[in-house]
């Protein structure tokens, strides 16, 4: 830090104060100015919008994009893995997300046992987890491969969703379910015995992937049918009932997209363009479905008495990054207008821009087969679980 002191005489403004001459005072003032000159990172510790030292120039910048899986090389060293919650035993969470409603509570979704842990005030000294499983969840989150934050509705609150990878023990019966995380109602048994759950909707087995829309609104990775599925659940029938007649669901892209067995292929979507990206897992890609494109067809079974089921035809889906830099597709989450992804195969995070072209990665140094979802904290910094020991994760970038 450099500083100049200047020397300011105040002269007198009038001779004469009651008659009598004015005195003239000397005051000594300081003005600080700020050296931005650095010579490492260091030397902008005290700038925190530009906290690090470009060498070449001696400047103080600000963090680079995709600054959240750290900004040097990419390997395991130039980051921390902060363990956030360290679990009594291996469930598998697969996803997590923070309460929009509550940011101080994480909620993690565990496809082994069918159950969620939630964490109060992750990551700070008075941290506190609790496992919760739905009486039905045995049908209702059935191996939950996500979990997708929706709305606060007046009734019960902060809502999201959930699908289960599987096929209800062979009748393919499953869809997404919808509940609340109101924790006087959540995982609480309900008299016709269905749990929890405020509505469901049964034309999607094996969900690999959910992403909030709108209002009562999700699309569904549909791994049987290869498609991209849109719910509607319009109005909720309230915990454990099961009147579904007003439900609506399109079928965008049969045929199109492949998921993997035991991986999750998670959505996300864009509200600004009305844009869904996706974890297209076995096609090796992340790919973009124009949700506004297609023209509704032809209805097609399902299982239950619903107002709508149709088949969109000519939708639009484009690679955004095509196969070749990724291996297994998994998590993928949109942040400051960039596209962050796991890749299952290689426990890697990679950050791209909306064209596809890759920003960053991160090698996390974990085993293949770690890596599924995760979700951007309150802090801006990435929280992530690893499937094969159930441990959350936050990233710490290194100066």
């Amino acid at each position: 830090m450099s500083l100049s002191k200047s020397l300011i005489l105040l002269l007198p403004v009038g001779l004469l104060v009651g008659g009598c001459p004015a005195e003239t005072e000397e005051t000594e003032t300081t003005t600080t100015t700020t050296d931005t000159s650095c010579k490492a990172d260091a030397g902008c510790a005290g700038t925190p919008d530009t906290p690090l030292c470009d060498v070449p120039s001696g400047e103080c910048v600000a963090l680079p994009p995709g600054h959240q899986l750290g900004w040097k090389d990419g390997s395991p060293g130039t980051v921390a893995l902060v363990v956030i919650n360290e679990p009594d035993k291996v469930r598998e969470a697969v996803d997590l997300g923070f309460n929009p409603s509550n940011p101080a509570q994480l909620w993690v979704v565990n496809r082994k046992d069918d159950s969620v842990i939630l964490i109060d005030n992750p990551g700070q000294p008075n941290v506190q987890w609790v496992r919760m499983r739905d009486p039905a969840a045995s049908h209702f989150m059935d191996r939950p491969p996500a979990i997708a934050w929706g709305v606060v509705l007046p009734e019960w609150g902060q809502t999201f969703a959930v699908c289960g990878d599987g096929d209800n023990g062979g009748d393919d019966f499953m869809g997404p379910a919808l509940f609340t995380a109101n924790l006087d109602v959540f995982a609480k048994q309900t008299p016709g015995g269905l749990g929890s759950h405020l509505d469901m909707l049964h034309s999607t087995t094996f969900c690999r992937g959910i992403a909030h829309v709108e209002a009562s609104v999700y699309f569904a990775f549909n791994s049987n049918k290869r498609s991209l599925d849109r719910y509607d659940f319009v109005v909720d029938h309230g915990p454990g009932n099961d009147d579904h007649s007003d439900g609506k669901i399109m079928r965008y892209v049969p045929g199109t997209v492949l998921g993997v067995d035991n991986i999750p292929s998670h959505l996300v979507y864009r509200p600004a363009d009305k844009q869904l990206y996706v974890a297209d897992t076995g096609n090796k890609r992340i790919a973009r479905l124009d949700t506004m494109t297609g023209v509704v067809g032809s209805s097609f079974g399902g299982l239950e008495p619903i107002d709508e089921r149709r088949v969109v035809n000519d939708a639009v889906i484009v690679d955004v990054v095509p196969p070749g830099t990724l291996e297994a597709p998994s998590g993928i989450e949109l942040h400051d207008d960039l596209i962050f992804v796991t890749d299952h195969a290689t426990s890697r995070f990679y950050a791209f821009d909306l064209a596809g072209q890759k920003i960053r990665h991160l090698d996390t140094g974990l085993p293949p087969g770690s890596l599924a979802g995760f979700t951007f904290g309150p802090d801006d910094k990435i929280y992530f679980t690893d499937i094969l020991t159930s441990r959350v994760y936050r990233i710490d970038p290194l100066f």
